[in-house]
């Protein structure tokens, strides 16, 4: 109770401070601050807390008529049901859960004209079938956005929808795939005026297409150097100073490598930030170091990313290690094996369950058309009954 009279309070002292309040957004002062602490408030696990935010954030919105206002309050709750969802038991439940919220807040974007968070709907919710390995509805999803964007001509949704499927493949170490949509997505950027794509950071995907190219190459060096220019923040510059220190080892200057792998290796958000890279650095100093192939092998092993992969090899090739680079060839192989054997498990468990819970719910429809047939059949009866004795009771009468 202590803890909602504080929420209550802040919400009112939002009214005090409005004004005075840096808004991003562009919309009414008082509606960013309940916005706020609405976002703030997703993961609570007080329900309460969080409704009295996000509430307040939509009575304000209809109070002022701030449409975008009125159409983050729903990006909240889907933000929330989804946070939830992907810690529920029950999936069948979760996802339904998940796909009424996510049909609610892409109808109200379209209504309010915001299509901006009709895409961004599509992103959370994409990111919720990923995180619950249910890969084959992600792609679905985002192969649908693109398709919407398209057909739209919207710039962000385009921009969007190929930056996630990039990221899927990603995932799945599909490199030629992830560079088609990432060029997609260069491209769109490169030549749009729309503002909201316009002041995104781009340095991740200018960094994730250089590591789909050959190591030293015009097309990586280009793109390592595309990822600084657009760097905003700690991330992107983690990504393009790790950009630099690879390059460095590649072209034998191993002061410079030093120096930028140190800088990396200082920040403890290195392996959060670039998946990998904490396992990248101890492979690139045993090559500079003509470490004995056991020890690269045990260091190998530890490596993940495809890309990753392939740079190791082509630094063992530059560095005359022929050894290392026969070892990192074959190591490549056996994970695409590895790689195609775990996604297709994956595709089978999803479409055994899709496949189960479409089943389920024919089951299901033919019990209620069983349930509704009964019904008529009770119905019809009741209605000969009903005519049967108004004809007995008749003729009595007549007689």
């Amino acid at each position: 109770m202590k803890r909602l009279s504080v929420i209550a309070a802040l919400l009112c002292a939002a009214l005090s401070f409005a004004h005075a309040q840096n808004n991003p957004y562009d919309i009414d002062d008082t509606c960013y601050e309940y916005f706020k602490m609405a976002e703030a408030l997703v993961g609570d696990t007080s329900n309460d807390a969080f409704d009295i935010a996000n509430n307040a954030l939509l009575k304000r919105a209809q109070e002022v008529g701030d449409e975008k206002a009125r159409t983050l309050h729903y990006v909240c709750l889907l933000k929330r049901v989804l946070r939830f969802a992907r810690e529920s038991k029950d999936i069948t439940e979760a996802n339904e859960t998940a796909d009424r919220q996510f049909k609610v807040t892409t109808q109200v974007a379209q209504e309010t004209g915001y299509q901006q968070y009709f895409y961004y709907a599509y992103t959370l919710i994409q990111n919720y079938y990923v995180n619950t390995r249910q890969e084959i509805h992600a792609q679905r999803l985002l192969t649908e956005m693109m398709d919407i964007a398209a057909r739209k001509q919207n710039e962000y949704g385009i921009w969007q929808s190929n930056i996630y499927i990039s990221q899927l493949y990603q995932r799945q170490n599909d490199i030629l795939n992830a560079r088609k949509h990432l060029l997609r997505a260069v491209e769109v950027f490169d030549n749009t005026s729309d503002p909201v794509i316009r002041r995104q950071s781009f340095t991740r995907q200018c960094y994730d297409l250089a590591g789909t190219y050959p190591t030293g190459s015009d097309s990586a060096r280009f793109f390592y150097r595309k990822a600084e220019e657009h760097a905003l923040t700690r991330g992107d510059t983690l990504r393009f100073i790790l950009g630099k220190a690879q390059l460095a080892a590649f072209d034998m200057q191993p002061d410079k490598y030093y120096k930028y792998r140190d800088f990396c290796l200082k920040d403890d958000t290195l392996e959060s930030v670039i998946y990998g890279a904490s396992a990248l650095f101890p492979c690139i100093d045993a090559i500079l170091d003509n470490a004995p192939i056991r020890e690269i092998e045990v260091l190998g092993t530890k490596v993940v990313a495809r890309s990753q992969m392939l740079y190791i090899r082509d630094l063992a090739i530059k560095y005359k290690r022929h050894d290392v680079a026969t070892w990192f060839g074959t190591f490549i192989i056996v994970t695409l094996y590895h790689d195609f054997y775990r996604l297709n498990n994956v595709k089978m468990e999803e479409m055994t369950a899709m496949m189960n819970e479409r089943q389920l719910n024919m089951k299901l429809d033919n019990q209620q058309r069983l349930i509704t047939l009964l019904w008529i059949l009770v119905g019809i009866f009741a209605i000969v009954s009903g005519i049967l004795v108004a004809f007995i009771i008749s003729r009595k009468n007549n007689q």
